[in-house]
């Protein structure tokens, strides 16, 4: 058939911390020391701005790493708000598999692992849904279905610089409460020649090819042209990149444990599991071979016939294909399951192993339990597309209006695809369970018999298979207009003022297929579709059968549309429409003889306008459906102040009253509402809240800074913001005047009910503290001139508990929070050689996650430590090789485990394993070549 035509938390290991504070006081004292031997300097050596400063840096005649790190310290010391930066030296000589894995090396900020990559950025502490995402100081689309932008749509190769705004600027849209990433293409007028540069790199994976649709090689690709035309009035830069990347995964999950005794269970009793003991409730496992393809394009045109006029039109596009294929098998061990044959699952030989004074079953044999063998495919398309198009014109001697209009459009196509088999009688399984991180193992049968494994139901969910077919589109208009005046003041050197229209609306469709054998009878899979058997002995369950699940599906299954409640209400639209007007004045002052201040102050007045439609379904039936929304405005004022005391010493202020917009999803006019078939008839419902107002905070900074010159300081940031409001889950009294009863209900009494959703609730407070640094080798030492380190650690605490009215252990902490995170990166660069040497470590945290069938789900993520290496050789002018680099990397060094774990749920506080996968390292060999 063709489917198409149907479419409408626990302590955690602080010793890297400890390591990186102690390497930063070594430091500290070194540097110190070495400056008091430098007292007999000539006054003019150290009596500098940090104008003179850049200056300095302008003139050191370095590359490769050591630029880029100059680059970025030069434009954190100039910077008026408190900021982390990237340059392109950084992203072009030594690239990484995204944008995402350079990002998530700057002091507080962190990345969450997403199929073994980096994917989304934490900033100090909070999820990614409360960061900003800007590029070309444009707000982005997301292709998930919230606000938080997946970077790695974004190659490397293309983007120019990065700079991360932890200090609101009330001249920048867009602002996220936890800070806003802006992502900068090049400005080909920048540069005084032209340019081009092509390479090329091989990757292999080191878990090799697991199976017969996957595979452990790839390559990346790119090319970028720059050059300037008509006396440099002109400019063009045009880049392409394209990533053909191999993942591979080794999962295993623990579904839930649970003491049974402890609660009313209806299910009968096992026999032979020892009394009041925790068990497992079920289990799977799988590899998954995942083949990404992501294409990238950007052109820039830039035009600049005189002072008085300055155009630049830039456009970025981006197509990400991911075809991933799973083999696997999974079971449910719990009490209340009867197998095929009328017997319950029952245990022997049961041993338990006491964990904090509570037995828990650990090995043993599972009897009458039937493995279900999933042969799984998801396939999904995202294409990312933004133009802008920014025009400035100079008014008289001291007036610019500038002119920006921009686009921007996200669209995600995505199938899921699964197809249930297993062998017809109940089996034994002997296990032997982990209750610390790991691989536990078992003994199955041969699940790889093509004679006894049949495609059907063994785990009656009464159906053979599910398809889910969705797409989603995301899209943002936007024109800004801003006037500049300079003015002959002491204090304020000139004044900004403009407007920001911006209209989003961003929509989803979901469609669900259940797919049945005809008669719903087993069936043997035809020699002729099966692949080779797939091994899961990393868990000891031996080989499974495997085979194309879209093929099986062609010749096999009958598809029917099929959807829950669930289901219905996955179908939304929100439309945004947020006008910011804002003013700032730009301040530069002489305080005293020796301390100079500048930095800006000012304000923003956003007014927001937001609707949703969305449907009431009821008994797997739309009913209905509601157009809700809500009007608010905001009034934000900020201020970013640095004292300047020469000599590289800054001291940098900030307070500002900030907002967050709720993630899009809560904002869904999705339900399932009804009213109750028996007396008293009242409604009650649940589902999302269009008329949701922001996290609303104020915002408070102070950073100590000392810079040495060449890209060496030290900085000492603190933060701390008091959220007057968050966002729960509520059950709230609820107006049900728009929504339509199920036909055949009783009516109702009244339209009031309750209605369980999110709401604004009590905020609290974030704090936190980070010490960075970046020292070159030569400062203490001419011997160790080329070596040169990065480091720093953060430390962030909440008062916030999202979920007030929920008790269980491991759900106080916001999403995203990792109370430390730290960096250290170690490089050498000198000759034309170079490497470079990074860890990446977050501590535990609480992460949302994309679980069954496409839900929203928070999972206690173990603390993670992430290791990468980069080797470079660069032939020198003299060499015939000239412009050439050789490049060497590797990923995830030390093949580091996605690990999860979870509680137990019959309140014992209890915390198990609950998810370990490994992803293997990536190995990269290849070339850069610019002409």
């Amino acid at each position: 058939m063709d489917i198409d035509s149907r479419r409408p938390w626990a302590s955690k290991p602080r010793a890297p911390v400890a390591r990186l504070a102690a390497a930063c006081c070594l430091v500290l004292l070194t540097m110190q020391a070495h400056a008091q031997q430098q007292t007999e300097a000539p006054a003019s050596a150290t009596d500098t701005t940090t104008q003179d400063q850049a200056k300095t840096l302008d003139s050191v005649k370095v590359t490769g790493i050591r630029a880029a790190i100059a680059n970025a310290v030069e434009k954190k010391a100039e910077a008026t708000s408190i900021v982390e930066t990237i340059s392109a030296e950084d992203l072009g000589k030594l690239p990484d598999v995204s944008i995402a894995d350079s990002i998530s090396r700057l002091p507080g900020l962190a990345t969450q692992r997403v199929d073994g990559r980096a994917q989304v950025i934490n900033i100090r502490g909070m999820s990614e849904q409360f960061a900003g995402t800007l590029l070309n100081g444009r707000e982005q689309v997301s292709t998930g279905d919230s606000r938080g932008v997946e970077f790695d749509q974004y190659p490397s190769e293309l983007i120019n610089a990065v700079t991360v705004y932890k200090t609101p600027d009330a001249a920048l849209i867009g602002q996220g409460l936890s800070g806003t990433v802006d992502l900068q293409t090049i400005r080909p007028l920048d540069l005084s020649e032209r340019r081009i540069v092509v390479g090329g790199q091989g990757e292999y994976n080191s878990l090799g090819k697991l199976s017969d649709d996957g595979k452990e090689r790839g390559y990346r690709a790119s090319a970028s042209y720059v050059d300037q035309f008509a006396d440099d009035t002109i400019g063009v830069a045009l880049g392409v990149a394209r990533l053909n990347s191999p993942f591979q995964e080794q999962h295993y999950k623990s579904w839930w444990w649970a003491d049974l005794d402890r609660v009313d269970w209806d299910g009968p009793y096992q026999a032979g599991r020892p009394l009041n003991a925790i068990a497992l409730q079920g289990d799977e496992a799988w590899i998954k071979s995942r083949d990404l393809q992501r294409d990238g394009v950007m052109g820039v045109f830039e035009f600049k016939p005189n002072d008085r006029f300055h155009s630049i039109l830039d456009l970025y596009y981006s197509k990400f294909d991911q075809d991933e294929i799973t083999h696997g098998t999974m079971w449910s061990s719990a009490s209340d399951f009867v197998g095929e044959n009328g017997s319950g699952i029952t245990y022997s030989n049961a041993q338990t192993t006491d964990k904090d004074g509570y037995p828990v079953v650990t090995s043993g044999t599972l009897n009458n339990v039937q493995p279900l063998v999933s042969n799984n495919s998801n396939r999904r398309q995202d294409k990312l597309f933004s133009v802008g198009w920014n025009n400035a014109f100079k008014l008289g001697e001291r007036s610019t209006l500038t002119a920006d209009l921009s686009y921007s459009r996200a669209k995600r196509d995505q199938s899921a695809l699964e197809l249930y088999a297993g062998r017809l009688d109940g089996q034994s399984i002997d296990f032997d369970l982990k209750t610390t991180p790991g691989y536990s193992q078992f003994t199955l049968p041969d699940m790889s018999d093509p004679n006894a494994v049949y495609l059907w139901d063994p785990q009656h969910y009464n159906h053979d298979g599910r398809l889910e077919i969705s797409e989603q589109k995301d899209t943002i208009k936007a024109g800004r207009f801003n006037f500049n005046h300079e003015l002959d003041n002491a204090v304020i050197r000139s004044v900004d003022a403009g407007v920001n229209i911006n209209k989003r609306t961003k929509q989803k469709v979901a469609d669900v297929f259940f797919a049945f054998l005809p008669g719903e009878t087993p069936t043997l899979v035809d020699p002729s579709l099966l692949q080779s058997p797939v091994s899961l002995d990393f868990v000891g369950m031996g080989n499974i059968l495997a085979f194309n699940p879209w093929t099986a599906l062609d010749q096999y299954y009958n598809v029917e549309l099929s959807e829950s409640n669930d289901d219905l209400r996955k179908d939304f639209i929100v439309e945004e429409k947020i006008n910011t007007y804002y003013v700032r004045a730009n301040l530069d002052m002489d305080l005293t003889d020796r301390i100079r201040v500048r930095g800006n102050a000012g304000m923003q007045y956003i007014t927001s306008d937001q609707s949703s439609t969305g449907f009431n379904a009821a008994n797997e039936s739309v009913v209905g459906s509601q157009t809700l929304g809500a009007q608010y405005s905001d009034f934000l004022p900020s201020v970013n102040l640095i004292f300047d005391f020469g000599e590289g010493w800054l001291i940098r202020a900030s307070a500002a009253k900030v907002m967050m917009r709720p993630p899009i999803n809560y904002l869904s006019a999705d339900s399932s509402a009804g009213v109750s078939t028996t007396a008293p008839f009242v409604w009650s419902g649940s589902g999302g809240n269009p008329t949701l107002e922001p996290y609303r905070a104020y915002a408070f900074d102070l950073s100590f800074e000392k810079y040495f010159g060449e890209g060496s300081y030290v900085g000492l940031a603190l933060f701390r913001k008091n959220l007057q409001t968050y966002i729960y889950r509520q059950n709230l009294d609820w107006d049900f005047s728009g929504y339509t009863p199920d036909p055949d209900a009783p009516p109702p009494i009244s339209n009031m009910g309750t209605f369980s959703t999110w709401a604004n609730g009590t905020g609290g407070y974030m704090r936190g503290a980070e010490l960075s640094t970046a020292l070159s080798g030569s400062l203490l030492s001419d011997w160790l001139d080329g070596w040169g380190t990065q480091l720093n650690v953060s430390y962030t605490e909440s008062s916030i508990d999202p979920d007030p009215n929920d008790d269980s252990p491991g759900t106080d902490t916001i999403p995203g929070l990792s109370k430390v995170v730290a960096n250290a990166t170690l490089y050498y660069e000198k000759h034309g050689f170079s490497a470079r040497l990074s860890q990446r470590y977050r501590d535990g945290y609480r992460g949302e996650y994309s679980a069954l069938f496409g839900q929203r789900q928070y999972r206690n993520t173990l603390s993670e430590r992430t290791v990468d290496f980069q080797l470079s050789y660069e032939f020198p002018e003299t060499s015939a090789l000239h412009g050439l680099t050789l490049l060497g990397q590797v990923n995830n060094l030390t093949d580091e485990p996605f690990r999860v774990e979870v509680s137990e749920s019959t309140g014992t506080g209890l915390f198990f394993p609950e998810e370990y996968t490994k992803y293997g390292r990536q190995y990269m060999l290849g070339f850069r070549y610019e002409l």
